[in-house]
């Protein structure tokens, strides 16, 4: 079976490829194709939605919001923080919403129900006692059974006055709203009810109550703070003098004197440590300038090396007179010369003043001794002195630590206790004048429009449901709806390719006439145009040269096969192909009326034989050429004809007729067209195609007809080798209840092609 295998790579692998690609996405025709579907679904869904929405415009009583406005300062509310780089105050957003939640607490709200008396309002009452309705029914129908117990019953069943508040609470907090303002520090305070003036007269009542329990409740920490930071002086008072007493008891039992910052003692050792440096200077000082003084004596430095020398009167005046002395020797011994008298006289007078000299030497010699000694002997005092502190010292530094410990934490207990009395000094202030963290910023005003129902939001609110509505319905129904809608679920599900939509047609000729021609009489009529793409997917599924065999045939009756198959015929016929009709429809055979009654008329005629073969051929020629392309005339294998052909002993032997008959005309005709009857209840037609090269299956009621339907209807197939080359949508014009029954209008679904 070749046209099978082409179909199957042509036809049903690309129908495959194509649905696989159009379930990757879905487009926007898709969604228009969607809405087209289902716009009355759609229009009915959202007109529903507009009206409930009307209705509940209608009935609903009107309520109306107060807002009073209050602002939290920041220069002066406790829960504010300050940024330490800008000095700025902050409040941070989780305690602004703790603010909120303060506001709806059941504490405000009890306080306002008992400031306005809202536990006899009937609005709170009746919004928020549906479970004591339904108390009270069930304890009337008690008492009608139990008239005996109807009294206990009705008590029971009264609320007491607890019961009363907590259900005026949940009623009033209902009606409450509290929100930020932006990122601001204002609070909007809101409430609803059906009196405007109830709900302003409320929302100032929440304000001031919340406001003036913001200030009783910071009064009340502050006194208790107060109480507390007393009573916590007293105790660090206490505990700051024992401390105290016991810093001074340790250092009178330990024998530690205390001069200023340091004790007596560690101020001795640090003189006496100072003055024996000053004494080891000194010593080390009169050791020089005696070993110096020694130096000179022996000859080996000049007296004036020693200072003391140099600042000595005396020895300067003998030094002078030395050098007098010498300056005369010089001149005595240049004029007397050296062994006179006047020169010896001379140096006697010189080794006297050097003796002299020498002698003032000694003298400081002893001066500088007794000095050294005098140091010397001072460093060993001291040396003793210090070495005596220093054992006092030792021992006592053990005991220092322990004293030291106790003053740091008499001086702690002491920095405690005027801390702690400074905070007392500014609590106590604070609490003879408390200052409230929130103000009034704007006082609630009765409003002068409602709040609810507001007609702009819900009537589009109830349209938009209504249509959301109508789409899930929409969607519902197209996931449980199985009818063949599109080519598209065909090609999914089943595999079949589309080869064509032939639209809805009113037919200018009356009857079957203008039907079974209208391909030549419109040529180019939207039916023309599609039969002619029906023909182009024909052509293209067989290969060329050779003749062709096509059956069409549908599921059920009047699905327009014969129309098409007239007109699919002229097609050819028109291209100059030898063409022939062959009526299979053994239990219908429209083709075959038509043929014997009307005739040239409808453009058909019955088949002679080869007479009509070689009519046709001399058309080609030219002859009878204005007469044939006047009313071109297709011969038609009536079933007649093909029974007259079958054995007469055989009841079914118009099957293998048909086929001789096939086979004949293959050799004759280029193109056969085979009528065949519906394949749902005629296994006429299931015998027949396997006879065919292909089969076109017609689809005229695709909205009455499921995909499961198809499917068990090709499944009456069984395993016959049928070559399906595709699907063309035929649509009819349904009857409607408006439109008269007896209107002569000839459709594309053919009513007479039976």
């Amino acid at each position: 079976m070749v046209v099978q295998e082409i179909r199957k790579l042509t036809g049903t692998e690309m129908a495959s490829k194509e649905s696989g690609r159009q379930q990757d996405y879905i487009s926007f025709r898709d969604i228009w194709a969607f809405l087209q579907r289902h716009f009355l679904i759609l229009a009915l869904a959202s007109a529903a939605g507009v009206a409930l929405g009307a209705l509940y415009i209608a009935n609903t009583e009107p309520t109306y919001t107060s807002i009073a406005r209050i602002v939290i300062d920041r220069e002066q509310a406790r829960i504010a923080s300050q940024d330490a780089s800008t000095g700025t105050i902050i409040i941070e957003t989780a305690e602004i919403a703790s603010e909120v939640e303060i506001v709806k607490s059941e504490a405000i709200a009890r306080s306002v129900i008992k400031q306005l008396n809202l536990t006899e309002d009937p609005e709170i009452q009746t919004s928020s006692s549906w479970r004591s309705a339904v108390r009270g029914a069930v304890v009337t129908m008690l008492s009608v059974f139990d008239p005996a117990t109807g009294e206990d019953a009705e008590a029971a069943g009264k609320p007491n006055e607890e019961e009363i508040m907590r259900r005026t609470m949940a009623g009033f907090l209902g009606r409450v709203s509290v929100r930020r303002v932006g990122q601001s520090y204002v609070l909007e305070i809101g409430y609803t009810s059906t009196d405007p003036v109830k709900a302003a007269r409320a929302a100032n009542a929440i304000a001031n109550t919340y406001m003036q329990s913001s200030l009783d409740a910071k009064s009340q920490i502050i006194a208790r703070g107060a109480q507390w930071i007393e009573d916590r002086l007293v105790e660090i008072g206490r505990q700051a003098q024992e401390a105290a007493l016991s810093a001074e008891e340790y250092r009178n039992s330990n024998d530690i004197a205390q001069v200023g910052p340091s004790g007596l003692d560690q101020q001795q050792l640090a003189e006496i440590s100072s003055q024996l440096l000053s004494a080891q200077a000194a010593t080390a000082g009169e050791a020089a300038r005696l070993a110096t003084i020694n130096r000179m004596l022996a000859g080996e430095l000049p007296d004036s090396y020693v200072g003391e020398a140099l600042s000595n009167t005396e020895i300067n005046r003998l030094r002078a007179d030395l050098g007098a002395a010498r300056t005369r020797l010089e001149a005595l011994q240049t004029r007397y010369g050296a062994d006179s008298e006047p020169t010896l006289a001379a140096k006697s007078e010189i080794a006297r003043l050097e003796t002299q000299i020498n002698t003032e030497l000694v003298r400081i010699h002893g001066v500088y001794r007794s000095n050294l000694d005098t140091a010397q002997a001072r460093e060993e005092l001291l040396k003793e002195q210090l070495d005596a502190i220093k054992g006092s010292v030792t021992e006592k530094n053990l005991a220092r630590v322990q004293l030291t410990e106790l003053e740091s934490r008499a001086t702690t207990y002491r920095r405690m206790y005027e801390s702690v009395l400074q905070q007392l000094i500014t609590t106590l202030q604070k609490q003879s004048f408390p200052i409230g963290d929130a103000r009034m910023v704007t006082a609630a005003t009765p409003p002068l429009a409602k709040n609810w129902p507001k007609t702009t939001l819900i009537i589009p609110m109830a349209l938009m449901l209504g249509f959301a509505g109508g789409l899930g319905l929409a969607g519902l129904r197209d996931v449980l709806d199985r009818r063949i809608s599109s080519g598209e679920r065909l090609s999914r599900e089943l595999g079949l390719p589309t080869l064509g939509h032939v639209p809805f047609t009113r037919f200018q000729a009356p009857g079957a006439k203008g039907a079974l021609r209208f391909v030549l009489d419109a040529p180019y009529s939207g039916f023309s145009e599609a039969l002619r793409g029906v023909k182009s997917s024909i052509d293209a599924a067989f290969p060329s040269g050779g003749p062709i065999v096509v059956g069409l045939t549908s599921v059920g009756g009047g699905e327009g096969k014969s129309t098409i198959a007239a007109n699919l015929g002229q097609l050819y016929a028109n291209e100059g192909l030898r063409v022939v009709l062959v009526d299979a429809n053994f239990k219908n055979p429209f083709l075959s009326i038509q043929a014997v009654n009307t005739g040239p008329k409808a453009g058909l005629s019955v088949y002679r034989g080869a007479v009509d073969a070689d009519a046709t051929e001399e058309k080609h020629k030219g002859e009878k050429r204005a007469q044939l392309e006047e009313v071109p005339i297709l011969p038609v294998l009536t079933v007649e004809q093909i029974r007259k052909a079958a054995h007469p002993g055989h009841r079914f032997g118009h099957l293998p007729a048909l086929k001789k008959k096939l086979e004949e005309l293959r050799q004759d005709y280029d193109v056969i067209i085979v009528d065949l009857s519906t394949f749902a209840s005629s296994a006429d037609t299931r015998a027949a195609s396997a006879y065919l090269d292909g089969i076109l299956l017609m689809l005229g009621n695709r909205r009455k007809m499921t995909v499961e339907w198809l499917a068990s209807a090709l499944a009456t197939f069984g395993k016959s080798r049928v070559g399906i080359l595709g699907v063309v949508f035929n649509k009819r014009k349904t009857r409607q209840w408006w439109r008269p029954i007896a209107r002569n209008t000839l459709d594309t679904g053919g009513r007479h092609a039976v």
